[in-house]
Protein backbone atom coordinates (compact mmCIF):
# COMPACT_ATOMS: atom_id res chain seq x y z
CA UNK A 1 0.00 0.00 0.00
CA UNK A 2 0.82 3.19 -0.64
CA UNK A 3 -0.19 6.04 1.79
CA UNK A 4 0.22 8.79 -1.09
CA UNK A 5 -1.72 7.16 -3.37
CA UNK A 6 -5.01 6.67 -0.42
CA UNK A 7 -4.54 9.67 0.13
CA UNK A 8 -5.15 10.96 -3.64
CA UNK A 9 -7.82 9.01 -3.93
CA UNK A 10 -9.74 10.26 -0.74
CA UNK A 11 -9.19 13.54 -1.56
CA UNK A 12 -10.65 13.11 -5.03
CA UNK A 13 -13.71 11.12 -3.45
CA UNK A 14 -14.05 14.29 -1.53
CA UNK A 15 -14.06 16.65 -4.35
CA UNK A 16 -16.82 14.54 -6.21
CA UNK A 17 -18.79 14.26 -3.16
CA UNK A 18 -18.88 17.79 -2.83
CA UNK A 19 -19.55 18.09 -6.55
CA UNK A 20 -22.11 15.89 -6.51
CA UNK A 21 -23.97 17.57 -3.14
CA UNK A 22 -23.98 20.63 -4.91
CA UNK A 23 -25.67 19.43 -7.88
CA UNK A 24 -27.76 17.24 -6.63
CA UNK A 25 -30.98 18.88 -7.07
CA UNK A 26 -30.23 18.47 -11.43
CA UNK A 27 -28.96 14.89 -11.45
CA UNK A 28 -32.13 13.54 -13.01
CA UNK A 29 -33.64 14.88 -16.22
CA UNK A 30 -37.14 15.76 -15.39
CA UNK A 31 -40.06 17.15 -17.65
CA UNK A 32 -40.83 20.22 -15.47
CA UNK A 33 -37.35 21.97 -16.52
CA UNK A 34 -39.05 23.23 -19.99
CA UNK A 35 -35.75 22.45 -21.86
CA UNK A 36 -35.26 19.10 -24.25
CA UNK A 37 -34.59 16.28 -22.54
CA UNK A 38 -35.33 17.26 -19.62
CA UNK A 39 -31.71 18.09 -18.68
CA UNK A 40 -30.99 20.87 -15.87
CA UNK A 41 -27.73 22.73 -15.38
CA UNK A 42 -26.95 20.08 -12.58
CA UNK A 43 -26.93 17.48 -14.50
CA UNK A 44 -23.17 17.28 -15.94
CA UNK A 45 -21.78 18.26 -12.98
CA UNK A 46 -23.36 15.88 -11.03
CA UNK A 47 -22.67 12.67 -13.02
CA UNK A 48 -19.03 14.39 -14.16
CA UNK A 49 -18.41 14.07 -10.48
CA UNK A 50 -19.77 10.36 -9.92
CA UNK A 51 -17.35 9.36 -12.77
CA UNK A 52 -14.58 10.60 -10.29
CA UNK A 53 -15.76 8.95 -7.42
CA UNK A 54 -16.26 5.61 -8.86
CA UNK A 55 -12.63 6.12 -10.41
CA UNK A 56 -11.34 7.23 -6.89
CA UNK A 57 -12.93 4.40 -4.84
CA UNK A 58 -11.19 1.39 -7.64
CA UNK A 59 -8.17 3.80 -7.20
CA UNK A 60 -8.14 3.59 -3.41
CA UNK A 61 -9.28 -0.09 -3.43
CA UNK A 62 -6.83 -1.15 -5.43
CA UNK A 63 -4.13 0.53 -3.94
CA UNK A 64 -5.36 -0.82 -0.50
CA UNK A 65 -5.18 -4.80 -1.69
CA UNK A 66 -1.64 -3.93 -3.95
CA UNK A 67 1.65 -4.91 -1.96
CA UNK A 68 4.40 -1.72 -2.47
CA UNK A 69 6.52 -3.40 -4.20
CA UNK A 70 8.17 -0.57 -6.33
CA UNK A 71 9.92 2.33 -5.52
CA UNK A 72 7.19 5.83 -5.09
CA UNK A 73 7.12 8.08 -7.26
CA UNK A 74 9.26 10.88 -6.10
CA UNK A 75 12.06 8.23 -5.66
CA UNK A 76 14.78 10.74 -6.92
CA UNK A 77 15.25 14.46 -7.70
CA UNK A 78 14.50 13.96 -11.59
CA UNK A 79 11.11 12.97 -10.43
CA UNK A 80 10.31 15.68 -8.90
CA UNK A 81 12.18 18.28 -11.74
CA UNK A 82 9.96 16.57 -14.18
CA UNK A 83 6.55 17.01 -12.07
CA UNK A 84 7.79 20.63 -11.84
CA UNK A 85 7.85 21.16 -15.26
CA UNK A 86 4.43 20.31 -15.83
CA UNK A 87 2.95 22.02 -13.05
CA UNK A 88 4.65 25.09 -13.28
CA UNK A 89 4.12 25.88 -16.91
CA UNK A 90 0.06 25.12 -15.82
CA UNK A 91 0.06 28.09 -13.54
CA UNK A 92 1.46 30.34 -15.04
CA UNK A 93 -1.13 29.06 -18.86
CA UNK A 94 -3.88 29.51 -15.99
CA UNK A 95 -2.90 33.05 -15.45
CA UNK A 96 -2.57 34.03 -18.56
CA UNK A 97 -6.20 32.60 -19.49
CA UNK A 98 -7.51 35.60 -18.60
CA UNK A 99 -9.49 38.19 -20.76
CA UNK A 100 -6.76 40.78 -20.44
CA UNK A 101 -4.15 38.36 -21.26
CA UNK A 102 -4.05 35.51 -23.92
CA UNK A 103 -6.87 34.31 -23.45
CA UNK A 104 -7.85 30.52 -22.95
CA UNK A 105 -7.72 29.77 -26.74
CA UNK A 106 -4.19 31.36 -27.21
CA UNK A 107 -2.83 30.00 -23.96
CA UNK A 108 -3.81 26.63 -24.09
CA UNK A 109 -2.22 26.47 -27.74
CA UNK A 110 1.41 28.01 -25.80
CA UNK A 111 0.76 25.20 -22.92
CA UNK A 112 -0.05 22.06 -25.34
CA UNK A 113 2.49 22.66 -27.76
CA UNK A 114 5.39 23.64 -25.00
CA UNK A 115 4.31 20.47 -23.14
CA UNK A 116 4.61 18.34 -26.67
CA UNK A 117 7.82 19.50 -27.80
CA UNK A 118 9.91 20.34 -24.60
CA UNK A 119 8.29 17.88 -22.36
CA UNK A 120 7.28 14.99 -24.03
CA UNK A 121 9.66 15.37 -26.78
CA UNK A 122 7.54 14.96 -30.08
CA UNK A 123 8.95 16.52 -33.09
CA UNK A 124 8.53 19.92 -33.46
CA UNK A 125 5.83 19.67 -36.17
CA UNK A 126 3.34 17.59 -34.09
CA UNK A 127 3.89 19.74 -31.07
CA UNK A 128 2.60 22.75 -33.65
CA UNK A 129 -0.12 20.41 -35.01
CA UNK A 130 -1.09 19.40 -31.26
CA UNK A 131 -1.15 23.44 -30.30
CA UNK A 132 -3.00 24.00 -33.02
CA UNK A 133 -5.77 21.20 -33.23
CA UNK A 134 -6.47 21.07 -29.66
CA UNK A 135 -7.43 24.39 -28.85
CA UNK A 136 -9.45 24.46 -32.34
CA UNK A 137 -11.41 21.34 -31.53
CA UNK A 138 -12.68 22.83 -27.88
CA UNK A 139 -13.10 26.19 -30.18
CA UNK A 140 -15.64 24.21 -32.24
CA UNK A 141 -16.75 22.26 -29.29
CA UNK A 142 -17.80 24.97 -26.95
CA UNK A 143 -17.84 28.26 -29.14
CA UNK A 144 -19.95 26.59 -32.26
CA UNK A 145 -21.80 23.59 -31.23
CA UNK A 146 -22.79 24.51 -27.37
CA UNK A 147 -22.30 28.38 -27.80
CA UNK A 148 -20.77 28.79 -24.54
CA UNK A 149 -18.44 31.42 -24.09
CA UNK A 150 -14.61 31.25 -23.02
CA UNK A 151 -12.52 33.95 -21.91
CA UNK A 152 -10.99 35.42 -24.75
CA UNK A 153 -7.41 37.19 -25.61
CA UNK A 154 -6.76 40.60 -25.81
CA UNK A 155 -6.44 39.99 -30.01
CA UNK A 156 -10.60 39.44 -29.73
CA UNK A 157 -11.99 42.12 -31.57
CA UNK A 158 -9.80 41.16 -34.25
CA UNK A 159 -9.63 37.41 -33.61
CA UNK A 160 -12.51 35.03 -32.43
CA UNK A 161 -10.16 33.73 -29.77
Amino acid sequence: MRPYQVATAAIFLLIAAVAMFDTRSGALPTSAAGVPGGLRGGWYPFWSGAVVAVAAIVVGAQTLRRPDTEPGVFKDRGAVLYLAKFILPMIVTTYLMSDKLLGFYVATAAYVAYYAGLVARYRWYWAVLAGIAIPLVIYLVFEVAFKALLPKSVFYPTTPF
